[in-house]
């Protein structure tokens, strides 16, 4: 009995370490291939961060943004912004029918490369399309250039069809007299980069645009990655004014330089109404 009992329990030990064994074997091998799973993942992540991230300037800069972004098109053949210069097709005018409300409730937001306004109160339609206001924002200097000059401020009030279809209004300032619009905004522009005011103010938009709402129309893209085409663009030609002390606010919250250069029109009809 004592020499069974005796085996018995050996034989318990030696299947009790064993056990212990490949459990701690199994444990460390889990642990492991959760590290290399994480490790591979922070990599992931950290190259499409890398990948995806775009600026104004050195090597994240314009001219490599077809090559950094993912799956943008801008390398394309029809890309924002241009310069108004050249041969253009005299047409006779078309009125945009603007349908602006007033607004009383903002998202002011400086995201880092612009400082944009959320608004989305106001319309417009253009050959049977009705494009509604999202948002408008600024650069400086302007992106679009007239005969290779530049303006120190440009907005650029964004709309969306039903099925994101995209149109841009854009506007130039040149410096003079305090702008009405950016009295309101001016004390709320953030400062830092990744903030939001939530602002009640009332701002009319039809105060925005020039008395003379003549144009110039191209097919072009929107100016920042990912630099999609097939955007609708309908830049003002009389500058609206704006002081030296709203330019340089606007200007100074923002990247500097918050421009993307001026890109081949690639024979594209550039319409003058």
């Amino acid at each position: 009995m004592n020499i069974k009992n005796n085996y018995i329990i050996y034989t318990l030990l030696i299947f009790t370490v064993l056990f212990s064994f490949s459990c701690s074997n199994n444990t460390d091998e889990e642990e492991n291939n959760n590290e290399t799973a994480k490790n591979h993942q922070k990599d992931t992540t950290h190259s499409t961060e890398q990948k995806d991230h775009w600026s104004y300037a050195g090597d994240t800069g314009p001219e490599y943004w077809s090559e950094i972004i993912h799956g943008s098109q801008c390398g394309g053949k029809a890309q924002s912004p241009i310069d108004f210069s050249g041969d253009m097709l005299d047409k006779d005018y078309v009125a945009l029918n603007l349908d602006y409300k007033l607004d009383s409730i903002l998202d002011i937001t400086n995201n880092g490369h612009t400082v944009q306004v959320n608004i989305p109160w106001g319309k417009f339609n253009y050959n049977g399309k009705e494009y509604n206001l999202v948002q408008f924002h600024f650069h400086s200097h302007s992106e679009h250039s007239l005969n290779g000059e530049y303006f120190p401020l440009e907005a650029h009030l964004v709309h969306v069809t039903a099925d994101n279809e995209i149109a841009v209004i854009g506007i130039w300032y040149k410096e003079g007299a305090e702008n009405p619009i950016l009295a309101k905004i001016y004390d709320k522009v953030p400062e830092k980069a990744g903030e939001t005011i939530h602002s009640v103010i009332t701002i009319d938009l039809n105060n925005m645009l020039p008395v003379d709402h003549s144009y110039y129309h191209y097919v072009g893209s929107l100016t920042t990655p990912p630099c999609t085409e097939g955007v609708e663009w309908f830049v003002m030609k009389n500058p609206r004014e704006a002081s030296k002390e709203q330019i340089e606010k606007i200007k100074n919250a923002m990247p500097p330089n918050n421009y993307r250069p001026v890109q081949p029109k690639n024979d594209r009809v550039i319409e003058d109404y």
